[in-house]
């Protein structure tokens, strides 16, 4: 499965059961995070896809592109937000992703390719 995610996101913040309504960042990571998911839906439907099958092994592959600069946010957390907003609409736990590739850009909009794969029998296609 490819997926072509637009606009601006919002890397992944650590935040407590309480904080996650009041924090800003909290907030905002929670509405991009919803964003993601609406995009991905959207997308699965167009396509006529489901979802992955439970308890499978996979793999996932982004690369983000960023109008502008982009080292004044974490990689990994950048990852884990596309990560989680695939989670429950792409697969259905992201525990069993296997193998991820992750690269970020300079480019003229702000957007992400995400590939969603089954893995091969040695975790890898």
């Amino acid at each position: 499965m490819i997926f072509e995610l637009k606009g601006k996101f919002k890397p992944y913040v650590r935040m407590t059961q309480a904080s996650k309504w009041v924090r800003p960042d909290a907030v905002q990571y929670l509405a991009s995070k919803e964003d993601i998911g609406r995009q991905l839906v959207q997308q699965m439907a167009a396509n006529d896809w489901d979802m992955l099958p439970g308890q499978t092994p996979l793999w996932v592959s982004i690369s983000i592109e960023h109008q502008g600069g982009f080292h004044n946010r974490d990689l990994d957390n950048e990852l884990k937000a596309f990560l989680d907003g695939a989670n429950g609409i792409v697969y259905p736990d992201d525990r069993w992703i296997d193998w991820v590739k992750v690269e970020r850009q300079r480019g003229k909009e702000n957007r992400v390719r995400m590939i969603v794969e089954l893995a091969g029998e040695d975790g890898k296609d």
